[in-house]
């Protein structure tokens, strides 16, 4: 936290004197394509100018879930909160697109470091199989997927999956009870000729004290709540600080980008103007890179009627879906449940199902993120009647001995999935809102009986019960994942079908870089974040190459 101070001083202090009135580079976003972005090209030597639209957040200070409800408990209900400890939820964004169709949900969190802070730290390279439908071959990928690794800090086991390749890792997290129960029913589906694995998920939170690094985690379980100690790896705690130590970034914080500025003759982008507390600023820069988020960067293109000559910004839009299996497993009854926390949600993995035989009914595959036990903050069974002390015995044993099983899918690409701007609704800035546009289909549908059905073989082969699991699966049933949307300005070698070339630069307008899961070419069943950081770093020695070259300058 010391170092991140020094860094803040430098930052408001001598930036104007430094830093030159032209930077090399503007980079619109700091959550993870964006963070690594600003430390890989500031630590080439380029100068770098990040923006971001909210503000520094502090971890244990501006966000602490920590500290007890009841300290600031009147003060907050009286602000109109929800939660009575201050969480990253209190920086949720709010009114900030349109909805179309299936209920889409849209997560944005206006911070430096974006929704990497409240992230859960899922980090799952893509395979092969994965990237056999993307223009770059998984070797391409492979180096910046070890380096990210080692910079995040991600812990996890070598488990030698085909289509989840083993990385660089610290020590893994252990099974808790409920865990060990469901890999217990898959090890004796497996006996029995099925194909799937259970294994530990792998995640950006150090189990390991390193020399320089940061802490080691706790295990309170806060993770997505905002993690106090900084353990968990985010742009704001690990990139942003190291870029900031070169003395070539400059942040721009509490800034919102309301244009892009281009040439006469359209070729080139020249710089934005954004809006801060101050009025409205121009920034100048000889390249720009736009990791906004998926939804966000492809609004701003729109708006700007840029980088769109194959009418596929905004199209290809797809994210996660799932509905969620809960078991209980009465041989836990009894034990021990005081350690049950550790990190948030999930330590399970079930997973590599269909990857050699596609399943005839859907599209793609699904992976099941899988938890369970007694964690206070976190209570997933809470519908049993009663009141008073026996209630309360009730929930703590249903809780202990629960484990719950949520579905991961990756959404059917389509025709009636995208984004575009609101002809009516505004933000205040008066710029056009993003309308999200979601339709579940009969792929989609399929995938989730699917599910359903295989962990309800899963529990009951491991000894448990059914607990709960949707009444019906259709379209009102299934849940998409906020924060896991991609593919909006898709990869791809030909123009005409695609928005970024293979260096991640759009096809369009040579100066301008996409760096976040925008350029999704195929999505797969699993987390984005981790492909996220090693294409825009490599996309950003793409463009540090360009410049050495003098094709930019």
């Amino acid at each position: 936290m010391v170092a991140l101070q020094v860094n803040l001083h430098y930052d408001c202090a001598q930036r104007a004197n430094y830093l030159p009135k032209t930077y090399d580079v503007c980079i619109v976003g700091s959550g993870p394509g964006g963070g690594i972005a600003a430390y890989a090209l500031a630590t080439s030597g380029l100068k770098v100018a990040l923006v971001e639209m909210g503000p520094r957040l502090r971890a244990g200070i501006d966000y602490n879930p920590h500290l007890s409800p009841y300290d600031h408990l009147d003060e907050r209900l009286s602000k109109g909160l929800r939660s009575p400890i201050s969480g990253l939820s209190d920086y949720n964004e709010v009114n900030h697109f349109t909805g179309v169709g299936d209920r889409p949900r849209h997560g944005q969190l206006r911070a430096l470091g974006g929704r990497s802070l409240c992230w859960a730290g899922h980090s799952l390279r893509f395979g092969p199989l994965d990237f056999s439908k993307w223009p770059i071959p998984y070797s391409d990928v492979a180096p910046y997927y070890s380096r990210a690794e080692r910079l995040m800090g991600v812990s996890g086991a070598k488990d030698g999956l085909s289509n989840m390749p083993d990385g660089d890792f610290q020590k893994p997290v252990a099974f808790r009870c409920a865990e060990q129960m469901f890999w217990r029913g898959v090890q004796r589906l497996k006996a029995q000729g099925q194909k799937m694995e259970f294994v530990g998920i792998r995640k950006a939170i150090p189990t390991e004290q390193r020399p320089g690094g940061r802490a080691k985690c706790h295990y309170c379980g806060h993770c997505m709540r905002g993690c106090e100690i900084d353990s968990k790896y985010t742009s704001a705690n690990t990139p942003i600080p190291k870029a900031l130590r070169t003395g070539n970034l400059t942040l721009h914080t509490g800034a919102s980008m309301t244009k892009i500025l281009m040439s006469k003759d359209g070729s080139r982008a020249e710089g934005i103007v954004y809006r801060d507390a101050t009025g409205e600023q121009t920034l100048m820069a000889k390249s720009l890179v736009l990791a906004c988020s998926a939804v966000e960067t492809a609004r701003h293109l729109l708006i700007n009627n840029i980088c769109n000559s194959s009418g596929w910004v905004g199209r290809g839009l797809t994210s996660h879906f799932g509905v969620t299996v809960n078991a209980l497993f009465p041989e836990l009854k009894g034990r021990d449940y005081s350690n049950d926390e550790g990190t948030q949600s999930f330590h399970g993995l079930l997973t590599a199902m269909y990857w050699d035989k596609p399943n005839p009914n859907f599209e793609g595959t699904y992976q099941v993120q899988s938890g369970g036990g007694l964690r206070p903050h976190e209570l997933v069974i809470r519908d049993i009647p009663g009141f008073g002390s026996d209630w309360k015995r009730k929930i703590r044993e249903y809780n202990a001995i629960h484990g719950s099983m949520n579905m991961q899918g990756s959404l059917l690409i389509s025709s009636k999935k995208f984004v575009d701007l609101d002809p009516a609704a505004k933000d205040k800035n008066g710029l056009a809102l993003p309308r999200i546009h979601l339709h579940y289909e009969d792929s989609d549908i399929a995938m989730a009986k699917d599910m359903v059905d295989t962990c309800e073989q899963i529990i009951r082969t491991a000894g448990g019960d059914v607990y709960s699991k949707p009444k019906e699966i259709n379209s009102s049933t299934l849940v998409i994942d906020s924060n896991h949307w991609v593919g909006t300005a898709r990869m791809g070698r030909d123009k005409k079908t695609s928005v970024v070339n293979t260096d991640g630069q759009t096809h369009d307008v040579k100066n301008i870089f996409i760096n976040d899961a925008s350029v999704f070419a195929h999505y797969p069943e699993k987390n984005p974040t981790l492909t996220n950081i090693a294409l825009s770093w490599r996309t950003s020695e793409k463009l540090v190459q360009k410049f050495k070259r003098r094709e930019i300058a």
